[in-house]
């Protein structure tokens, strides 16, 4: 009896081995195939004749218009910027921001507006539990009480309305998607990996509203769209989105981690439809001029120098309001500076600016 059950359990020890060698080869196999699609090489820097052909075929690790969509990650944010100008020549600009952070099943929606005549700068800020835009396919549409943000296939609409201004805005995308990264990822190191993904020229065109008083504006918006397992919270950045006058349009991605130590710095080059990533060896950036906050007593540099010798830049972006502080202690329990600049020098243009990791650190 006992030599018949050690037979028994060689025999099932063996077909144990078989079945696990088998599912091996199957994943392995599996592997291969998917690697080959994923890693697909590709040639970003040749511009499709046809607008709708390069949405398909710029990157195989990210698909459009598929991936607008929320995605089950950590951590997700849909961003735009944008300058505004009214058809009696008023100027305004704004950042619209959704995060979900479904580590913790919650919504939070940032907003700030800055109306250059009276010098006023309204924020906005909002949190919910979950995902208002669950179950949307090939796009996104959050919507609550006085504002949506909604986008698909690279027409977006934004609305906010407050007690102090309201607008309406109608986006469309004017060329390519700038993938960032290897293929549209970034490595940000023990903070995790994130997608990442930029539409740099959108026009706008819609409504504003002011103390009772609507103006049609007209503009241009820079939309970013990030996803992944990764934690901001052991991260601090100096990011630039700028649009040049000669079209061109250019990011600058500076992270560190929470001692201020370089984790990624990276960028963009986009012209005529053609972009370069850029590595850290590419770009030099400089501070200029600071600005104190009274309210928390941070200091933020306001003022940078950036050359990109192989394009033959050497620019200068300022801000164009200083006190452009978001404290968002009571969304995201954090504090920022995010603003419209204008730039001078070998181009001329317009952009934004945000830094982060300022407060109670050493990176000013």
């Amino acid at each position: 009896m006992i030599k018949e059950n050690k037979t028994r359990r060689r025999k099932h020890k063996k077909r144990h081995l078989l079945r696990k060698h088998w599912v091996i080869a199957l994943v392995i196999s599996l592997l291969i195939i998917i690697g080959a699609g994923l890693y697909h090489e590709i040639d970003n820097s040749k511009a499709a004749p046809v607008w709708s052909e390069t949405k398909t075929t710029s990157n195989t690790l990210i698909t459009l218009p598929k991936d607008d969509a929320p995605h089950p990650s950590k951590m997700e944010g849909w961003y735009y910027s944008g300058q505004l100008v009214s058809a009696s020549g008023k100027k305004y600009s704004f950042h619209d921001t959704v995060f979900l952070i479904n580590s913790s099943s919650l919504m939070v929606n940032h907003l700030s507006f800055v109306d250059y005549q009276s010098g006023r700068r309204y924020i906005d800020q909002l949190s919910s539990a979950g995902n208002l835009s669950v179950g949307t396919a090939n796009g996104f549409n959050f919507t609550g009480t006085g504002w949506r943000m909604s986008g698909s296939n690279d027409t977006d609409t934004l609305q906010a309305s407050t007690a102090d201004f309201s607008f309406n805005l109608g986006l469309n995308n004017t060329q390519p998607p700038v993938f960032h990264g290897l293929k549209g990822v970034l490595d940000l190191g023990s903070a995790g990996s994130s997608y990442y993904y930029s539409r740099t020229r959108m026009t706008i065109s819609g409504t504003v509203t002011i103390k009772g008083k609507t103006e049609a504006v007209s503009g241009i918006a820079w939309f970013d769209h990030q996803w992944g397992d990764f934690s901001s919270t052991q991260l601090s950045w100096d990011w630039f989105s700028l649009q040049l006058d000669n079209h061109s349009d250019i990011m600058i991605y500076q992270l560190r981690d929470k001692f201020n130590k370089p984790i990624l710095y990276t960028g963009s080059f986009t012209e005529n439809g053609k972009t370069e990533i850029l590595a850290s060896k590419d770009f030099s950036l400089s501070k200029g001029k600071k600005w104190l906050s009274s309210k928390t007593g941070t200091s933020y540099p306001v003022e940078w120098q950036i050359k990109i010798p192989a394009k033959k830049v050497d620019i200068t972006t300022q801000s164009q309001r200083n006190d452009s502080e978001f404290d968002a202690t009571l969304t995201t329990y954090n504090v920022y500076w995010e603003g419209a600049v204008q730039v001078t020098g070998s181009h001329t243009g317009q952009g934004f600016m945000e830094l982060s990791g300022y407060r109670n650190s050493k990176a000013d």
